[in-house]
């Protein structure tokens, strides 16, 4: 499993933006589902009371791959109609920590 970055979307790259858009279908997949071998996982416990802000990073996502030029055919399932989604956010501070994890694996490829 990748991870969610907790940086600003237009910082990923590419392989980051699409392998953080897989893996975020993966963790609510296992939230919305609450079995399966990534139940568990840490980057899913993360989430698990934070389904909406998983929704709102999912719509940045999108917008940042439709701005780059690439398409988006994986839609998340519907939540219920009146909920409206957290907005996703973090710290300066995971920021830092994530921004510097990020660059550190950018350079490795």
């Amino acid at each position: 499993m990748v991870r969610i970055w907790r940086v600003p979307i237009e910082r990923l790259d590419r392989q980051h933006l699409l392998g953080e858009h897989v893996e975020l279908h993966v963790i609510v997949g296992a939230i919305l589902r609450g079995h399966g071998g990534f139940s568990r996982h840490p980057q899913t416990l993360r989430y698990v009371n934070h389904l909406r802000m998983l929704y709102d990073r999912h719509r940045q996502q999108v917008e940042e791959m439709l701005k780059r030029g690439y398409k988006h055919k994986s839609p998340l399932p519907k939540l219920e109609p009146s909920s409206i989604p957290e907005p996703f956010t973090y710290t300066t501070e995971e920021e830092q920590a994530d921004m510097k994890v990020l660059v550190e694996r950018q350079n490795k490829t």
